[in-house]
Parts: C-alpha cells; structure tokens; sequence
C-alpha cells in the first residue's frame, strides 16, 4: 500500500476517467488522467478471447457477467485490480498480488454504497443520486472527501458506444485503503452500472 500511494495517481487532486469509443460492451478499457489532461495510468480488461468480445457486441451481458480490469501505471506496472463479479451487487478492489485492498457493497438503494477496508471495516459510503450521474463519497465519520460526476458525452455516444467519461474530485486528504477505493470508484462504478450497454445491430 505504501508504494501505491506515492504513484502519481494519488497525488492528483482531479482525476478524469475517459472510454474510448467502441463496441459497447465488447471489452473494458480506460485511460485516467489528471486535471490538466496528463496521462497517469490506464485500465483494461485483459485476455477477453475474441468470440467472447463478438458475443458481447451482439447481445451485451445479460445478467451482469463478471468483469476483471487492470489499473497500470503509464509504464505498463501493475497497481490493482478492480474485479465485478455476477451482477451489479457491488466490486473488490484488490493489490497486485491478489490481497483484498477494500470492497464496494451495494445497499438497498442502486446507487448506495459502503466502503470497506481488506477486514472488512466500514471506511466510507458512495452515495448517487438517483440519475447514477453525481456521486458523493464520504469516510467513516460522514465528511465528504470526494465527488464522482459522469459526464454527458451526447445522445449517439451515450446510446451506440461505451464512450462514458468521469471527473473525480478529491476534496480532502486520504490515505490508506478509501484513497484506492475513491480512485477505484469510477471504474466500478462503469463496470456495475454502465458497461453492458445492449446493442442489437
């Protein structure tokens, strides 16, 4: 955890999250910058056999498949793993080597979260509004330390393609495991709610 947070990553205090355009649903890929646009660490899903990007591409994930993303540095090192398992019911963030860095539990409500830490302690809570566009993140004692926005990116692109784009605003100093969960959020966010867009041709 140390070493992952004197990335470059955790030392913006802006981040925007960006897809590029393609097949939606196909296979998931991000770039994160900073606030000036600089890049500083991209997100794929890896190893997608190409039948399985095809499948997707005609009729989506029906039933929210799982999906696994690796978050890597500008130089290609690994800094972790955001992991969608069946359904949108929530995501486990997890290190380089497999250890469980924090989770997103999904509560009654859609877009409401709890943050927990690898213990599974309650660090935070994610909390959208209910378009799932704005998202308010808050730590254990209920202060808001960021907000997620998912940015319109027009009528075609929101429709036909998996062009979704997110500013993250991180308002207050974070350490330890709810600054990963915060970074990881976009993405999970994405992964749970946005990326099986159904496109029947």
């Amino acid at each position: 955890m140390e070493s992952l947070a004197l990335h470059a990553l955790f030392a913006a205090s802006t981040l925007r999250v960006e897809q590029p355009p393609g097949v939606p649903s196909a296979r998931s890929k991000y770039t994160i910058l900073d606030g000036a646009g600089v890049l500083l660490a991209r997100a794929a899903e890896e190893r997608v056999p190409v039948r399985r990007q095809a499948f997707r591409a005609l009729f989506g994930d029906a039933g929210g498949a799982p999906r696994t993303v690796q978050v890597t540095g500008v130089d290609g090192a690994p800094l972790f793993v955001i992991a969608k398992p069946k359904g949108a019911a929530g995501a486990v963030v997890l290190d380089p080597a497999g250890a469980v860095i924090g989770d997103l539990r999904r509560g009654r409500r859609t877009f409401v979260y709890s943050l927990h830490d690898g213990a599974g302690r309650v660090v935070g809570e994610l909390a959208g509004n209910r378009l799932g566009r704005r998202f308010a993140v808050t730590d254990h004692a209920g202060v808001e330390v960021a907000q997620i926005d998912k940015k319109w990116a027009g009528l075609g692109k929101e429709v036909l393609t998996t062009a979704d784009r997110y500013t993250v605003d991180l308002r207050r100093p974070m350490h330890g495991p709810l600054h990963v969960l915060v970074i990881a959020a976009a993405l999970a966010i994405d992964l749970m709610h946005y990326e099986e867009k159904d496109f029947t041709p």
